[in-house]
């Protein structure tokens, strides 16, 4: 179950996963200057700190532009914009307060060139030293709330992919209405190589949208 894949990937998987996560980062890094003046960046770049307009929360920025509210990762809690319960309970907070304004749509995008690296596997090796299988349970859940408001959610999401979109990051995009990447954007759901289940009902949508392998 749950508590054996953690324990292996505390045993084992670490230094292949802070690997990935570093080269996802090295690579990419680089891109955040050089790209100031494409179009895309320029509508999605502005200060986290110009906050007058915005709610308030840590791991990401919400503004409520003119009939829409824009939701963008920009997590302090995690490195390149991964997702641990913390980080998925603002965005679902975000989802549910935008479902019940006046807004007609969500804008769902990141901060940087780095769009999602997936599950945040960091933080969830660092809490095994604790009870193991509450911690599991606790992480499971928070996944599942998290994936199931993207599911409910009754207004359409646009999403705009601007960088890396990894595991978690890559499978709710077809839980989303739109989603629009530019050409910095890749996409990969590396469980085999974790030994990991897939994720965000990925295994049902992605045979739908891209067929099964012959």
């Amino acid at each position: 179950g749950t508590p054996t894949f953690m324990e292996a990937l505390a045993a084992n998987g670490t230094a292949n996963i802070q690997t990935s996560v570093a080269g996802v980062t090295a690579s990419k890094r680089r891109f955040i200057d050089d790209r100031r003046d494409q179009p895309f960046d320029k509508r999605l770049r502005f200060s986290v700190r110009q906050t007058e307009s915005a709610y308030r929360y840590r791991d990401i920025v919400v503004r409520k532009q003119d009939g829409f509210t824009h939701i963008l990762l920009s997590t302090k809690s995690s490195e390149n914009n991964s997702l641990n319960p913390e980080v998925m309970k603002e965005v679902q907070s975000a989802l549910n307060t935008a479902a019940a304004d006046d807004s007609k749509l969500v804008l769902f995008s990141a901060v940087g060139s780095i769009f999602c690296c997936g599950l945040d596997f960091i933080y969830f090796i660092r809490r095994l030293t604790d009870d193991r299988k509450k911690e599991s349970t606790k992480m499971a859940e928070a996944i599942r709330n998290f994936v199931n408001t993207f599911i409910q959610f009754k207004k359409p999401i646009i999403v705009a992919v601007n960088g890396p979109a990894i595991g978690l990051g890559a499978s709710i995009l077809p839980l989303c209405d739109v989603v629009w990447a530019n050409e910095k954007a890749w996409f990969q759901t590396p469980y085999t190589t974790f030994g990991q289940s897939p994720d965000g009902c990925s295994s049902l949508t992605f045979p739908r949208i891209m067929g099964l392998a012959s």
